[in-house]
């Protein structure tokens, strides 16, 4: 990714925390039947539960009562992975889950470091069928059109919660392009629709973070549905690899990335992508800008847009028909003068028109002599 977004702190975190509670201070603990009682540590979870208990469910008519379905979802499912837990005769292993708990919520260590020891739910079937078939049921509701925190006994994830955390949001990360790939405006807080927030790290491929913020980063639909999807940026379970964190507190800025262009023809006119090479490099981030690249297209991307009618031929049509009409308005520069006035605007706003891929172009243009 070419920047990092800032993180901000919301009310939406509480859903994070009362799955920490349920994790660290229920489920690990679980001995005989699950009661209400245990919830009681978190007062708040505690008088939510006792309150969705409330909400009549037919099965049969799930359809006609949503705030029923959502209801008994979330508090069967605390029921059924507590049985799930202590039915675990693996001591050693039920310690083994605390820790795995903790690094699948670190999203940063796990991008930083494919050694970090995760839990994946390909492992948990291996090792305990049942916990992974209630975990992964659990999971990967939590987030979407179903998901219970969408009841307002949660604070309405849906309509409320996520609404005012993208405005914030976006209130602090103001530079309105798509980060992943710099090519995207993202809706802002002037917009009334807004961008979809992705799971960085696959929430069907690891569980216990589909509500983490850390691991949930807006995102331009091109990137989100067309390229990402379901495609993990930080490799295979078994062959991790090193990844762009979306929050890091330090990130290369997007003029240390070296971009350079190589052109094998020179009809700039009828260019097409396989008349170019494109790198991407930045000093001790090899194996970050391959996975970036690899996931969100990026080679693809840049190529088609300089090769893009309405692109690449207007930037080299801007220096050599610009120049012509300056001359004929009184300009008295070169033409390299006047290139490097255009240069000075691509590379003065990187992310304004494309100018990190277009001053990198339109110099390589230059040096073939195309002008």
């Amino acid at each position: 990714m070419l920047f990092n977004y800032t993180y901000i702190t919301h009310d939406i975190e509480k859903l994070q925390e009362y799955l920490d509670f349920l994790f660290t201070d229920v489920w690990l603990f679980a001995e005989g039947d699950f009661d209400a009682e245990k919830l009681k540590k978190n007062q708040e979870l505690y008088d939510i539960y006792l309150e969705l208990d409330k909400v009549d469910f037919d099965p049969e008519n799930a359809k006609k009562n949503e705030k029923g379905k959502s209801a008994y979802f979330f508090n069967s499912s605390i029921e059924k992975i507590y049985k799930a837990f202590a039915d675990i005769n693996d001591d050693t292993f039920k310690l083994e889950l605390i820790d795995y708990y903790s690094n699948n919520n670190n999203i940063e260590e796990i991008c930083k470091n494919p050694k970090l020891p995760v839990l994946t739910y390909d492992d948990l079937k291996f090792k305990e069928a049942n916990l992974h078939k209630e975990l992964k049921a659990f999971y990967g509701n939590l987030y979407g059109s179903g998901s219970p925190f969408n009841l307002a006994d949660f604070g309405s994830l849906k309509t409320k919660l996520l609404p005012t955390h993208y405005k914030e949001f976006f209130s602090s990360n103001k530079r309105g392009k798509c980060p992943f790939c710099g090519i995207r405006d993202l809706k802002g807080i002037h917009h009334t629709k807004k961008e979809a927030y992705d799971h960085y790290i696959p929430k069907g491929n690891y569980p216990f973070n589909s509500i983490n913020l850390k691991n949930l980063a807006p995102m331009c639909n091109d990137c989100n549905s067309s390229y990402k999807g379901t495609k993990s940026i930080i490799g295979t379970t078994t062959n991790r690899n090193k990844a762009f964190y979306p929050y890091a507190n330090s990130h290369p800025a997007i003029t240390d990335f070296k971009i350079t262009i190589d052109l094998k023809s020179n009809n700039i006119q009828n260019i097409e992508p396989n008349d170019l090479v494109l790198k991407i490099e930045c000093a001790e981030y090899d194996e970050e800008i391959e996975a970036w690249k690899r996931v969100f297209g990026i080679d693809e991307r840049y190529k088609a847009l300089i090769c893009n009618e309405s692109e690449g031929n207007v930037w080299f049509n801007m220096i050599v028909d610009g120049y012509n009409n300056a001359i004929a308005q009184g300009y008295s520069g070169s033409k390299k003068d006047f290139l490097n006035m255009k240069l000075f605007d691509t590379k003065h706003t990187p992310l304004s028109s494309y100018g990190f891929i277009k001053s990198v172009f339109l110099e390589k243009c230059d040096e073939l002599g195309l002008f």
